[in-house]
Protein backbone atom coordinates (compact mmCIF):
# COMPACT_ATOMS: atom_id res chain seq x y z
CA UNK A 1 0.00 0.00 0.00
CA UNK A 2 1.38 3.11 -0.82
CA UNK A 3 1.93 6.16 1.59
CA UNK A 4 -0.78 8.10 -0.04
CA UNK A 5 -3.30 5.63 -0.34
CA UNK A 6 -2.48 4.63 3.82
CA UNK A 7 -3.03 8.57 4.61
CA UNK A 8 -6.46 8.40 2.81
CA UNK A 9 -7.64 5.41 4.43
CA UNK A 10 -6.49 6.89 7.77
CA UNK A 11 -8.80 9.81 6.79
CA UNK A 12 -11.09 8.63 6.02
CA UNK A 13 -11.41 6.37 8.93
CA UNK A 14 -11.21 9.76 10.63
CA UNK A 15 -15.27 10.53 9.30
CA UNK A 16 -16.51 7.82 11.30
CA UNK A 17 -14.40 7.56 14.28
CA UNK A 18 -14.88 8.24 18.35
CA UNK A 19 -15.43 11.85 18.70
CA UNK A 20 -12.62 11.22 21.65
CA UNK A 21 -9.88 9.77 19.61
CA UNK A 22 -11.18 11.56 16.21
CA UNK A 23 -8.89 14.97 17.04
CA UNK A 24 -5.96 12.44 17.45
CA UNK A 25 -6.55 10.76 14.59
CA UNK A 26 -7.15 13.47 12.71
CA UNK A 27 -3.74 15.37 13.21
CA UNK A 28 -2.10 12.21 11.66
CA UNK A 29 -3.05 12.68 8.62
CA UNK A 30 -4.03 17.08 8.26
CA UNK A 31 -1.82 20.02 8.72
CA UNK A 32 -3.85 22.01 11.41
CA UNK A 33 -4.39 24.96 9.20
CA UNK A 34 -6.55 22.37 6.94
CA UNK A 35 -8.88 23.89 4.12
CA UNK A 36 -11.88 20.87 3.83
CA UNK A 37 -14.51 22.06 1.26
CA UNK A 38 -17.30 20.12 -0.43
CA UNK A 39 -20.78 21.49 -1.50
CA UNK A 40 -22.41 21.45 1.62
CA UNK A 41 -19.69 23.58 4.14
CA UNK A 42 -15.85 25.14 4.04
CA UNK A 43 -13.30 25.11 6.63
CA UNK A 44 -9.89 26.17 7.68
CA UNK A 45 -9.07 24.32 10.31
CA UNK A 46 -8.21 20.70 11.80
CA UNK A 47 -10.67 21.83 14.72
CA UNK A 48 -13.54 23.00 12.22
CA UNK A 49 -12.99 19.93 10.22
CA UNK A 50 -13.56 17.78 13.89
CA UNK A 51 -16.48 19.80 14.69
CA UNK A 52 -17.94 19.19 11.03
CA UNK A 53 -16.99 15.11 10.81
CA UNK A 54 -19.12 15.27 14.36
CA UNK A 55 -22.08 16.89 12.77
CA UNK A 56 -22.03 14.25 9.94
CA UNK A 57 -20.91 11.31 12.08
CA UNK A 58 -24.82 12.86 13.60
CA UNK A 59 -26.71 12.93 10.79
CA UNK A 60 -25.51 9.82 9.32
CA UNK A 61 -25.58 7.31 12.23
CA UNK A 62 -23.30 3.94 11.56
CA UNK A 63 -22.37 4.94 7.97
CA UNK A 64 -17.81 4.87 6.72
CA UNK A 65 -16.00 5.87 4.07
CA UNK A 66 -13.91 3.03 2.11
CA UNK A 67 -11.32 4.97 0.03
CA UNK A 68 -11.64 2.94 -3.66
CA UNK A 69 -8.45 4.33 -5.63
CA UNK A 70 -6.17 6.61 -5.48
CA UNK A 71 -4.45 8.52 -8.26
CA UNK A 72 -1.00 10.66 -7.02
CA UNK A 73 1.70 12.86 -8.50
CA UNK A 74 3.80 15.34 -6.78
CA UNK A 75 2.16 17.24 -4.00
CA UNK A 76 -1.54 16.55 -5.16
CA UNK A 77 -3.79 12.95 -5.27
CA UNK A 78 -7.39 12.13 -6.07
CA UNK A 79 -9.52 9.77 -4.03
CA UNK A 80 -12.58 7.76 -5.10
CA UNK A 81 -14.50 6.77 -2.26
CA UNK A 82 -17.47 5.21 -1.51
CA UNK A 83 -19.75 6.63 1.82
CA UNK A 84 -21.29 2.75 3.43
CA UNK A 85 -24.09 2.91 5.49
CA UNK A 86 -24.55 0.69 8.48
CA UNK A 87 -25.57 -2.42 6.45
CA UNK A 88 -22.62 -2.50 4.87
CA UNK A 89 -24.21 -1.46 1.33
CA UNK A 90 -22.96 1.66 -1.04
CA UNK A 91 -25.14 5.00 0.37
CA UNK A 92 -23.35 7.36 -1.82
CA UNK A 93 -19.96 7.85 -4.09
CA UNK A 94 -17.41 11.07 -4.67
CA UNK A 95 -14.29 11.89 -5.40
CA UNK A 96 -11.60 14.18 -3.38
CA UNK A 97 -8.61 16.03 -4.34
CA UNK A 98 -5.90 17.27 -2.16
CA UNK A 99 -3.04 19.10 -1.80
CA UNK A 100 0.08 17.72 0.60
CA UNK A 101 2.14 19.58 2.59
CA UNK A 102 4.98 17.95 5.35
CA UNK A 103 3.10 14.57 4.38
CA UNK A 104 -0.09 15.66 5.29
CA UNK A 105 -3.36 16.98 3.68
CA UNK A 106 -3.52 20.58 3.09
CA UNK A 107 -6.48 21.58 1.02
CA UNK A 108 -9.00 18.90 0.27
CA UNK A 109 -11.76 19.61 -2.05
CA UNK A 110 -14.67 16.35 -1.88
CA UNK A 111 -17.05 16.15 -5.11
CA UNK A 112 -20.50 14.11 -4.46
CA UNK A 113 -20.96 12.26 -7.45
CA UNK A 114 -24.55 11.66 -9.36
CA UNK A 115 -26.44 8.65 -8.38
Amino acid sequence: MSERRKLWDDYAACWSADPSIRPTALGAVAVDDVAYRDPGTEVGSRAELDAYMSGFAGAFPGHRFRIDEVLDHHDRSLARWTQVGPDGEPFMTGVSSAVHRDGLLADVTGFFLPA
